[in-house]
């Protein structure tokens, strides 16, 4: 089957699924991935020994891989494998088939081992078995592959999730505040409502803790206060080499990520030349 063709096909399959899903029919949706799972699996694609395949959903997620495993050869392929075994493992996880679950997504992150979302889809089994440690710790090891601030956000809002179940109420809330100054709208909305479950508790009595004590927080438990130095590195580095390359769209994909996670003054005026040179050349 020629790769073109299978990828259109996998796609298909989850269009259908995504349908079934939102006529509340999680069960058939479920029924449809594993077929086509299990059709994949019978092909055993991908096990000629030539290189290390994945399947990266975005240019910054293989960039980030490259750039932490140089000693290997990747080849991102065509078919959206990684997509495939993540939605079933979430229509798993949604059916409260954890166990499947686990095993669905944790392939899912075979492919694609810079993916936040489904690594963030694979801690929230641990969440719902109530096994909090393995969720901190999972949750923890995501932020050096968050590169959106929503997926800072996502991380923080799981750590304040962490704290209240330990009752450790000042960690929860500078969790959540943190949370808030990543978080898109509706991140916003969801910490702001665990703020007020918490300020119900404990009757008012949870602090906001001082950045000082946030920083301390993060030192014990493990987990960054802010953005991951690396991954900012990594898009600097790649945007200033395409934009040296005169590869203006890939640099200005990369520098906006760099500026996105540090809001960087000089790096918004560069973003903006480079744009207006991008608008420039399509104008020629």
């Amino acid at each position: 089957m020629q790769s073109s063709v299978l990828t259109k096909e996998i796609n298909e399959k989850l269009t259908q699924a995504v349908d079934l899903c939102q006529h509340e029919q999680a069960e058939q949706a479920a029924a449809v991935l594993k077929t086509e799972i299990e059709k994949l699996e019978g092909l055993n694609l991908y096990n000629d020994g030539r290189a290390d395949y994945y399947d990266f959903n975005t240019l910054m997620e293989m960039v980030m891989f490259q750039s932490r495993n140089l000693k290997v050869q990747v080849a991102d392929i065509e078919e959206p494998l990684n997509r495939l075994y993540a939605m079933y493992g979430s229509v798993l996880l949604e059916l409260g088939r954890l166990d499947e679950a686990e095993e669905a997504l944790a392939v899912a992150m075979d492919w694609n081992p810079m993916s936040a979302d489904i690594a963030f889809e694979h801690a929230e089994i641990f969440k719902q078995r109530k096994d909090w440690e393995k969720f901190k710790e999972l949750t923890t090891a995501i932020f050096p592959i968050s590169y959106k601030r929503r997926e800072i956000a996502h991380g923080y809002r799981n750590l304040g999730y962490y704290f209240v179940e330990k009752q450790m109420w000042d960690e929860a809330v500078g969790c959540y505040l943190l949370s808030m100054s990543f978080a898109d709208a509706e991140g916003r909305y969801q910490a702001e409502a665990e703020l007020k479950y918490i300020h119900d508790e404990t009757q008012g009595e949870a602090q906001r803790p001082s950045i000082g004590a946030m920083a301390s927080y993060g030192k014990k438990y493990g987990f960054p206060i802010g953005p991951d130095a690396g991954i900012i590195e990594t898009a600097m580095q790649y945007g200033k080499s395409m934009l040296a390359n005169k590869k203006y769209e890939h640099a200005a994909y990369f520098l906006d990520i760099a500026y996105k996670l540090t809001e960087n003054k000089e790096l918004k005026d560069l973003l903006d030349k480079i744009n207006a040179q991008i608008t420039a050349v399509h104008k020629a």
